[in-house]
């Protein structure tokens, strides 16, 4: 699977104001903008009209301080007024640690100067220009004159509301502005050595962020944009202008940001998409093959009895078939099966990008219908969005106040996951120039093979001093299994046991390489249970799973996890931490 370079995805957003002023009241935006950070994974979030001030910002410091670094410049002269450029920064994806923000215009720009994900300078300077010619290009001059004086400053990325366009092409209808304004944007542009990201990507597309009410005309403009460094232009991809669920009149603009020395990842890994689990047909499916899988183990039994074996047919190959076949049938139909509303966002998406880019069509009508068309997609997103907020609010309500892993998780402390950005290479000679693989996939096969080595490396130690000294380590172990954990331990597993295993086990955790969840498995005994209760023949998932239990049991994998098997000598010195669940999963 082909990988991408590793990077931060950098967004920008005028929002129109922070809603209610009370940050708990649903109304307030702050709430929907910590959301589309998390769904979207931005690292670092440009916000415009932000009104914010001293304490709004402790306000939501106190909500979202854990996962969220937010700084802002308020206007000062009209604190009320539309302005207020902030930033807000994903703790979880950045490092946040030793960053500054310097405020040039109060409530219109400010620089964040921040480390990149290879620990180089990243400075971003956000802005949220004046709407009026004059101060327009006041602003731009002011900007200029700024960096002139302080010339080790120079932004990598400029982005925000920028309240003009440099060509007729991002206007709809079509019209230049005022040249005083362009002139001095563009003056900034080149002192800084800067270019238009998504217009260098997309030379001749029309796409908009910005669209008037339909009573007002709905005209639409490209006036929010990110201007990047030439020299790093390269180092950027999937610049991207899309409809959000937050009540606003602007569309997010977008772009992923990498440096030369990132290394190269895959696109993690594939998991069952949670709206196909209770699909009818995948059920279906999964029950055929169920029962088919249980047809097969059972004659794999009589050949036991006979003494038969195949070491290509057999109960681990047999479990490895189906869940591959169930894995292959649930992707091929996620490509079928979208959310409705998914699908109808894309196709109005793809409509406005038809509509404004048709030639045949006047500048009136795509005014007419791209304007329609993005109050309908506003209209959908927002409806998503709110689908999404309604999900994580009824699983705060169950669990926010349980101490459980998602207790646990939204109140520790957020950092970002440290990359390794390359291994070096291993060479005969120590005295070759190194040599270092940044390809994530090959650095994960290194890191397999050199512990896999030191599990096999065991020349020059005689066997019986390495198990003598094992015994040493093992006999200071001051926790025993007790007499009664031990004969618990050395009974055969039952249904019962793996039910209660299966229904103990935490919902919405990562799953295994073949990307099945512990939801499919519940869902699949649910039904089982609902066709028993109806005198239907259905598939036992339980009867399966015990089987491949016994089965790993059988083949000494419990000793590799350190548990104990009936008829061990060191039984009472494994030092696996025994609790009722431990006992009710793994015992034989």
């Amino acid at each position: 699977q082909k990988g991408t370079k590793a990077s931060i995805k950098i967004a920008g957003l005028n929002i129109k104001g922070r809603g209610n002023p009370n940050v708990l009241h649903d109304d307030n935006k702050w709430y929907h903008i910590w959301q589309l950070i998390r769904e979207q994974k931005i690292g670092v979030l440009v916000v415009g009209e932000a009104h914010l001030n001293d304490n709004h910002k402790s306000d939501i410091d106190n909500l979202f301080g854990r996962a969220i670094r937010l700084e802002f410049t308020p206007d000062a002269e009209a604190p009320a007024a539309r302005a207020g450029v902030a930033f807000a920064l994903n703790k979880n994806l950045v490092d946040t640690e030793g960053m500054k923000t310097t405020e040039i215009v109060p409530g219109r720009a400010m620089v964040l100067e921040m480390k990149n994900m290879d620990g180089t300078p990243l400075i971003i300077l956000g802005v949220y220009a004046p709407n009026r010619p004059n101060l327009n290009a006041e602003f731009w001059k002011t900007l200029k004159a700024w960096f002139v004086a302080h010339p080790n400053t120079r932004p990598t990325l400029l982005g925000g509301d920028t309240n003009l366009v440099e060509d007729a092409i991002d206007r709809l209808p079509s019209h230049e502005d005022n040249n005083s304004a362009v002139e001095a944007f563009q003056d900034l542009k080149t002192y800084l050595g800067l270019v238009d990201g998504w217009r260098e990507t997309y030379p001749t597309t029309r796409a908009y962020t910005f669209t008037q009410p339909i009573a007002l005309g709905g005209s639409q403009s490209r006036i929010d944009k990110f201007l990047v460094k030439k020299d790093d232009f390269e180092h950027t991809f999937e610049w991207d202008i899309q409809t959000v669920g937050i009540e606003t009149d602007h569309r997010m603009i977008s772009l992923r940001l990498t440096t030369e020395r990132a290394p190269t990842i895959g696109h993690g890994r594939w998991v069952w998409p949670a709206h196909l689990i209770r699909n009818k047909g995948i059920t279906e499916y999964l029950n055929d093959e169920g029962l088919n899988l249980e047809a097969e183990l059972d004659a794999l039994e009589e050949d036991k009895a006979r003494g038969q074996w195949n070491p290509s047919r057999n109960a681990q190959t047999l479990w490895a078939s189906w869940k591959s076949r169930a894995g292959k049938k649930v992707r091929d139909k996620s490509r079928i099966v979208i959310p409705k509303l998914t699908e109808e966002i894309a196709e109005i998406k793809n409509k406005m990008d038809i509509i404004v880019n048709d030639k045949e069509l006047t500048e009136e009508e795509k005014t007419l219908s791209g304007a329609v068309l993005q109050e309908k997609m506003s209209k959908l997103e927002k409806q998503r969005h709110n689908g999404s907020r309604l999900s994580a609010q009824v699983r705060n309500r169950l669990e926010g106040e349980v101490i459980s892993t998602y207790w646990t998780q939204i109140n520790k402390p957020h950092k970002p996951r440290d990359i390794i950005n390359r291994l070096r290479k291993s060479t005969m000679n120590v005295e070759d120039a190194p040599r270092y693989e940044t390809n994530s996939k090959n650095m994960a096969d290194m890191a397999r093979q050199y512990h896999d080595s030191l599990q096999t490396d065991q020349a020059g130690v005689p066997r019986a001093v390495r198990e003598a000294k094992t015994a040493t380590v093992l006999d200071r172990v001051a926790r025993r299994a007790t007499e009664e954990q031990q004969e618990l331990l050395k009974k055969r597993l039952t249904l019962e046991d793996v039910r209660y295993a299966l229904r103990k086990s935490a919902n919405f955790k990562a799953p295994g390489l073949n990307g099945i969840t512990y939801e499919v498995w519940k869902i699949l005994d649910q039904r089982y249970e609902s066709a028993k209760a109806n005198d239907k023949r259905a598939f036992n998932i339980l009867r399966v799973l015990l089987r491949y239990t016994m089965i790993l049991r059988s083949t000494g994998l419990s000793k590799a996890l350190s548990l104990p098997r009936a008829g061990c000598a060191h039984s009472t010195r494994r030092t696996t931490k025994l609790t009722s669940q431990t006992i009710g999963r793994y015992r034989c």
